[in-house]
């Protein structure tokens, strides 16, 4: 049986899901209603809210929304992460996740994982969802886009 996250996760994210949506140009793929199978040509705008939970193999999925991506588009992602910071490297000493949530897979580092897939992340940000259960409680929020070239020195900026 795969695992479920929690609807309190859900309803807590409600709000930035929504200002998130609220910024769609063009072609728009949205992962909660249409399923990555079907997608097909590209898209200006991806959404990608709790996806990565559900994904064995995180760094082929954001590869895949690459392909998808059209150049100048935007990625926009809503997922639980690892924590950073002398929290985050206390808990990776004995482990990373206390109490795995069978069928789900959590606690991953989400913009390595999209720059990996060769996506430069825009914007990011890092917050706690306190009213849910601590497997789900770091999120990141994260917008990427292919990177791009400045003019005259074909530097990556």
């Amino acid at each position: 049986m795969a695992g479920r996250v929690p609807p309190e996760v859900f309803a807590a994210l409600a709000d930035r899901a929504a200002s998130l949506r609220g910024r769609a140009t063009g072609r728009v793929l949205d992962l909660d209603t249409d399923p990555l199978d079907d997608a097909d040509g590209v898209y200006d705008t991806i959404y990608a809210f709790l996806q990565a939970p559900h994904r064995r193999d995180l760094d082929r999925f954001y590869c895949r929304l690459c392909e998808l991506l059209a150049p100048g588009g935007l990625v926009y992602v809503l997922e639980p992460t690892i924590r950073t910071g002398p929290r985050g490297r206390a808990l990776g000493i004995g482990g990373r996740l206390a109490r795995p949530i069978a069928g789900l897979h959590l606690d991953r580092d989400i913009p390595q994982s999209i720059r990996r897939a060769g996506l430069f992340v825009s914007d990011v940000h890092r917050f706690e969802v306190a009213a849910v259960a601590a497997p789900f409680r770091p999120f990141v929020e994260a917008w990427a886009r292919f990177p791009t070239l400045a003019p005259g020195d074909g530097d990556v900026s």
